[in-house]
């Protein structure tokens, strides 16, 4: 048995070592989208065990903070699914709609999920275009590219691509500086003070998007675009520029 363990564990590393840099570059960012997917799936699993806990309890023990702030009858208070952000409970009071939301565990679980997701999602575009940038460094010194003619599409190419990898790049920082919704989340909506938000980074195109609700349920979205936005246009311009130079190039070449 100890011989076939030590054989199989000699197997696996012959593997890894067969495996070139350019697979192991790929691997691991997608084992953080991996990672970030079961965080996401644990959140929805905690947060479905949160609300039926909440529910067993009765909203007087698991929304004692609207009991004892405000003295709210337990028996008007509801409690309503937030699937995958925990349970809210929500009363009718005199004032308007006394809401309070319960996140818990599914906070932090929110947070690593996404993080691990922006910065998988960032290495695996940056390994791509890197990957994109060597093959059309090969290409350009290759002898199909003709002096003074097909290399100036191929340059537009390669600083396009190289453009388009740093706005991805760009976009992950830009999105970790505003994660905490500074400068991109309202104050209010409607008048109504916000209760909870959550900001995602797009890639394609860049943008950062703030959604969330209000203290009387009224949901809200807003989507800024940064430097990355306008970088990664000006990056796209360049490469298809420089794609339709080298068709036009190409084609000439034909007719002659």
């Amino acid at each position: 048995m100890e011989t076939n363990a030590r054989a199989a564990e000699r197997g696996f590393l012959r593997r890894i070592r067969r495996l070139s840099r350019w697979r192991v570059a790929f691997l691991l960012p997608s084992a953080g989208l991996v990672v970030a997917a079961l965080l996401h799936a644990a959140q929805w699993v905690t947060s479905w065990i949160s609300t039926a806990v909440a529910r067993a309890q009765g909203a007087g023990d698991a929304c004692s903070d609207l009991v004892d702030t405000l003295s709210v009858d337990p028996d008007a208070i509801e409690i309503e699914d937030r699937a995958p952000s925990g349970f809210v409970c929500r009363a009718s009071v005199d004032s308007g709609t006394a809401m309070v939301e319960h996140s818990g565990a599914t906070s932090a679980m929110f947070m690593f999920s996404m993080a691990f997701a922006a910065l998988s999602v960032a290495v695996l575009l940056g390994v791509l275009i890197a990957f994109a940038v060597t093959r059309l460094l090969g290409l350009y010194r290759s002898p199909l590219a003709e002096p003074g003619r097909d290399r100036w599409p191929l340059r537009l190419i390669a600083i396009g691509v190289f453009v388009l990898s740093l706005m991805m790049l760009g976009q992950y920082f830009q999105w970790y500086a505003k994660s905490d919704g500074f400068g991109i989340c309202p104050e209010s909506v409607g008048g109504d003070d916000v209760l909870g938000f959550s900001v995602t980074a797009d890639y394609l195109p860049p943008a950062l998007t703030c959604s969330g609700d209000s203290v009387t349920g009224q949901e809200f979205s807003v989507t800024q675009h940064g430097f990355p936005f306008y970088g990664f246009i000006a990056g796209l311009i360049l490469a298809v520029l420089g794609v339709v130079l080298l068709i036009v190039a190409r084609a000439r070449k034909r007719q002659r």
